[in-house]
């Protein structure tokens, strides 16, 4: 019995989009193992027995070391020396001529930081009132921080977008209260946030496309 064309062709891009899913999500998890150690002396050996040991098809060629993911597609590392992470992540072999296309984290990427709460009132209502909440739908925090980040640096403050890759990952704002170097932590679906663990993250960073940096996931999405 023959497949209607257009079932097959539905079927084909939803195989397509599901490979392409799979090899994010692989990247994005490379990403975060080598963002997660440092070895000052590793050489591009070292680097590839590491990678094979975490289950990567891994190997190393000249100076640098090439990683094959499941779905065929191949990234590159090349150990960093004293530089923070494992290694500099490559979408294209460092030796080619047209010269590579390199993923690394910013100096402007901070890891693990932990920042101080304000409790100023007016502050407070200050920003709770400058957005009506929740400004996006619940699930949609990148979105939603890029428009707060919109907004709160056109009203004169300073920000920092803070980042935790745990699980789906999300993404929420710290506005700057200036008057007495402390922050508010404001999410895009609950709005202020008072809780400990909205002030602290593995990634803070102020400028909204440093996420792609610290998340080939979105930035391949």
């Amino acid at each position: 019995m023959s497949v209607p064309i257009r079932k097959l062709s539905i079927f084909m891009l939803a195989i397509a989009l599901f490979l392409q899913s799979s090899c994010a999500n692989e990247e994005n998890d490379l990403w975060l193992l080598i963002s997660s150690y440092e070895d000052f002396g590793i050489t591009p050996n070292d680097l590839a027995t590491f990678m094979i040991a975490h289950g990567y098809n891994a190997k190393p060629i000249k100076s640098y070391v090439t990683v094959k993911f499941s779905g065929g597609k191949e990234v590159y590392l090349t150990p960093n020396g004293a530089s923070p992470r494992l290694a500099d992540l490559w979408m294209t072999a460092p030796e080619k001529p047209i010269g590579p296309v390199r993923v690394s984290l910013d100096e402007a990427i901070k890891k693990n930081m932990t920042y101080a709460m304000s409790s100023n009132p007016e502050f407070v209502k200050s920003i709770s009132r400058s957005v009506l909440f929740p400004l996006m739908p619940l699930g949609m925090c990148y979105e939603g921080s890029k428009q707060m980040g919109i907004i709160y640096t056109g009203l004169g403050h300073n920000i920092t977008y803070m980042f935790n890759p745990n699980n789906t990952g999300h993404e929420w704002v710290l506005v700057e209260d200036g008057s007495t170097n402390t922050w508010l932590a404001v999410d895009s679906y609950y709005g202020v946030m008072n809780t400990g663990d909205y002030y602290t993250a593995q990634y803070s960073f102020q400028k909204f496309d440093l996420l792609d940096l610290v998340n080939p996931q979105w930035r391949i999405g």
